[in-house]
């Protein structure tokens, strides 16, 4: 592995793909983070958050599948990131791969349920795990996991308009 590419270290590449996603500028963000990964960051919690930034990048280009890739990545290094899991269900729902993307909520929610902290959209992760059930045309547990958003969150307006729908459609 070279120690720097364009007379940058690993480091460098890092922070100036960080500058690049807070600037929205994802394209550059991804060159940035992919030379930071090939120089090797030998910090694995920096690894494990550049191949996040990596995969979250990608996702805001509507690249699922290359999002998908680096979630994985993240989760072999870290299996407890939430953010990660949840991202990538994100991803698997865009690419309407719903079993997917219901197993990636599910293990969201697993990690650490007494934690909300770690996880604090949690009434999203129901949601969004709703709205793949939906996808699947499994009503009943769509309904129940909006159920679920709501109790978390009572002003969701998204969970409350599926719920409403799925439940007029008894």
């Amino acid at each position: 592995m070279p120690k720097e590419i364009e007379g940058k270290s690993a480091e460098e590449w890092r922070g100036d793909g960080n500058a690049c996603t807070s600037s929205k500028n994802y394209q550059n963000a991804i060159e940035c983070y992919e030379k930071a990964i090939k120089i090797g960051l030998k910090d694995k919690m920096v690894l494990k958050m550049t191949w996040y930034n990596l995969g979250s990048a990608y996702y805001f280009i509507e690249n699922y599948q290359s999002a998908i890739e680096c979630y994985k990545k993240v989760v072999k290094i870290d299996p407890k990131l939430v953010f990660a899991w949840y991202g990538r269900g994100i991803a698997y729902y865009h690419l309407n791969n719903y079993r997917e993307a219901i197993k990636c909520f599910e293990k969201a929610l697993k990690v650490d349920p007494k934690k909300p902290v770690i996880l604090p959209n949690r009434g999203g992760a129901w949601k969004n795990m709703g709205n793949a059930y939906k996808g699947l045309k499994n009503y009943q547990k769509a309904i129940e996991c909006y159920e679920k958003a709501l109790e978390i969150d009572p002003n969701d307006e998204q969970a409350k308009d599926s719920l409403k729908i799925l439940e007029s459609e008894r």
